[in-house]
């Protein structure tokens, strides 16, 4: 349960979305993004975050885990990569379980992503899918950064825009 708020990288990922949507719009493509938590809480998170695009949950649903999106307890366990961040996480992973709220085992179980589903003659297909680690599924701002003459951290620290410890 992410007490404090969503994961501070998907929050920057969300950052950049709204200036896309007319876009994406005009070109026969809807955006929208999606959460496990319930409706209320991604509302006020939305209203916190200034976000104007479309913003569902898939609370109490299987859809995250139907897709791959989300692993059970189960999964997760038997999944070495996250069994070894779990058992044994980087001081970086510690201070994000912070940022959330909520402790590793139940964060690492979720997996930040772009999902694509195409409707034909009232019929849906799952057309695409891509996670992180993925660069894809990185913030807009990172594919900038990477083009700086100025070296990144091996450990980069995200935080959500209202946060910056100025």
């Amino acid at each position: 349960d992410y007490t404090l708020g969503a994961c501070p990288g998907w929050t920057n990922l969300g950052d950049g979305l709204d200036g896309s949507l007319v876009h994406l719009n005009h070109r026969d493509v809807t955006l929208l993004c999606f959460s496990r938590a319930p409706i209320e809480r991604l509302t006020a998170y939305k209203r916190r975050m200034g976000w104007q695009f479309p913003y569902v949950s898939t609370y109490n649903t299987d859809f995250a885990f139907d897709f791959g999106l989300a692993l059970t307890e189960e999964q997760a366990q038997q999944t070495p990569e996250v069994k070894g961040m779990i058992d044994n996480p980087p001081d970086w992973l510690q201070e994000w379980s912070g940022q959330i709220g909520a402790e590793l085992k139940d964060g690492l179980r979720e997996g930040p992503s772009w999902i694509a589903f195409a409707r034909e003659n009232g019929t849906v297909y799952h057309t695409y899918t891509v996670m992180a680690p993925d660069p894809f599924v990185a913030p807009y701002y990172n594919f900038l950064l990477e083009r700086t003459p100025k070296a990144q951290p091996a450990e980069f620290r995200t935080w959500r825009k209202d946060e910056y410890p100025d």
